[in-house]
């Protein structure tokens, strides 16, 4: 009974040795099945004929298994429990007979060697697999790193404000970013694949960016250039004209040959509008300069004539002349010396609560002299509240805007000059009945250089720095300055100053600005 007991249980253990994986089980778990399961071998080869049972082959499956699932170690354990339960009752059936244990010996030889070598081919087999699998491991983490690096690549590429572009050898795009379809106006879903100097020339709505410029900089480059820089002058897909710096530099393949070129370009059209007006700035200065001082120089040479004497009212107009035109030259030296010291970040201002009324007549009364066919109205309320101001820079920017004033009313009429107390400020106007401001310019007509140069605005003196400076010392006072204008029908200026942050009582203004009228 306790042998066909141990033979139930090693049956069972058999089952589940076939029926569940041998990696699941512990060391311990593994060698108490494998014993059972001999045990059960044992049961069916001592019944079925012995050594000559061909149930003995279960034995070196049971080697096989514990070789390919366990160290030598395991198997070799396994091996003494196969050992153990062949020989004993074959031994004692045999009652130790020498022939009998010789046989039984040589099977068992047969299968510790077999099992031996089976080991030795597991253990081989499950290196290399541990091998290919630190392989494959080593390769899917190089793999992931590529994607990310390229991740990082294409979103660096694609958060550039620079336009991106990559051609390859038959000059076909194979990479565009968003910065390059916003300056161009050309979708990456157009560009990909296309020949540039074909593709991106055309467009439904006429000619479009000339990439073929910038594509042929290919040529230039060979194995020993590294990037060429230029500008060109090209058009967006609308057709507007647009000024691009191009940086191009090739790309290798292993070789070492060129495999591309990737082309990396910014807009500048804004930078070379500025150079323009730059330029234009300083041909209008000189012509600025040069004017007052010819009739400076002309008057002054008159009147050293010694032989002419002018009569005492011709003299007189001479010397205003002479004054009004050095006044001239004083405001645009003024305005010179402003915008350097806005550029810097050094201009000075003397805050304090002030009365703006004597300020504003006397600005008109110096302007009200360049012009007799203008007629200036002042209406600033008496009592008015005191404002938070540097008077000197008052004085400039009323005189900026009175100026501007009588020069773009070229038939004359009315300049009204007016202040009237706000909630927190005191908001100033300038209104003329002159040609007035287009739409199109209301925008920029505070910006550094802008000059309206067409109609009757055409030909009309100045620097285009006069606005600029006033809006800087209007904001440097705490204040804002707009303009309301209708083509034709004059312009309005306004200009808000905040109150005094303390009452204060009236001090007599000095006099300012007198050295900067003309």
């Amino acid at each position: 009974a306790p042998v066909f007991l141990l033979s139930g249980l090693g049956l069972v253990a058999t089952v589940v040795l076939i029926l569940f994986p041998w990696d699941k089980f512990s060391y311990r778990v593994f060698y108490v099945l494998a014993g059972l399961a001999c045990l059960h071998i044992e049961t069916l080869v001592y019944y079925s004929g012995g050594v000559e049972s061909p149930y003995g082959l279960l034995y070196f499956l049971i080697a096989i298994w514990a070789a390919y699932f366990f160290t030598f170690r395991g198997f070799s354990l396994v091996a003494t429990m196969v050992i153990a339960s062949y020989l004993a009752p074959y031994v004692y059936d045999s009652g130790f007979d020498s022939a009998h244990v010789a046989t039984g010996l040589t099977h068992i030889l047969f299968l510790l060697i077999a099992g031996g070598l089976v080991n030795l081919l597991v253990a081989q087999l499950r290196s290399r697999t541990r091998d290919l699998s630190d392989s494959y491991k080593q390769l899917d983490r190089q793999v992931r790193e590529l994607v990310h690096e390229k991740e990082k690549t294409h979103a660096v590429i694609e958060s550039v404000a620079d336009g991106v572009y990559v051609v390859d050898n038959n000059r076909h795009i194979v990479m565009w970013n968003q910065a390059a379809e916003k300056i161009t106006g050309f979708s990456e879903k157009e560009m990909l694949g296309q020949v540039c100097t074909k593709t991106i020339t055309e467009s439904s709505e006429g000619r479009g960016f000339e990439c073929a410029p910038i594509c042929d900089i290919a040529a230039q480059l060979d194995g020993k250039s590294s990037s060429v820089g230029y500008e060109v002058l090209t058009a967006k897909r609308d057709g507007e004209k647009i000024w691009l710096s191009v940086s191009a530099a090739p790309t290798h393949d292993p070789d070492g040959k060129i495999a591309g070129v990737v082309h990396i370009f910014r807009d500048i059209s804004e930078y070379k509008e500025i150079d323009r007006m730059k330029s234009d700035f300083v041909a209008t200065v000189s012509h600025e300069l040069r004017t007052p001082l010819t009739s400076i120089l002309g008057f002054s040479k008159t009147l050293l004539r010694n032989d002419v004497r002018f009569p005492e009212h011709s003299r007189d107009s001479f010397l205003e002349e002479i004054v009004k035109e050095g006044e001239r030259l004083a405001r645009l030296i003024e305005d010179l010396l402003s915008v350097s010291r806005i550029e810097a970040g050094n201009l000075q201002m003397d805050l304090k609560p002030s009365d703006a009324a004597p300020t504003v007549h006397q600005v008109v009364k110096s302007v009200s002299q360049l012009s007799s066919i203008h007629d200036f109205i002042v209406n600033v309320p008496e009592g008015l509240h005191q404002v938070q101001i540097d008077t000197d820079k008052l004085y400039q920017v009323l005189l900026n805007l009175l100026v501007n004033a009588i020069k773009y009313s070229p038939e004359g009429g009315k300049v009204v000059i007016s202040a009237s107390e706000k909630e927190d400020c005191v908001r100033f106007m300038v209104m003329d009945e002159g040609i007035g401001i287009s739409s199109e310019h209301l925008p920029h007509i505070f910006e550094r250089f802008y000059r309206v140069e067409e109609g009757e605005s055409k030909g009309a003196p100045g620097t285009g720095l006069g606005l600029y400076v006033s809006k800087n010392l209007i904001e440097e006072m705490g204040g804002r300055i707009w303009v309301e204008s209708i083509d034709g029908k004059g312009s309005c200026f306004y200009f808000e100053l905040p109150l005094a942050r303390y009452e204060q009582e009236p001090e007599e203004q000095p006099k300012v600005g007198e050295g900067l009228a003309s």
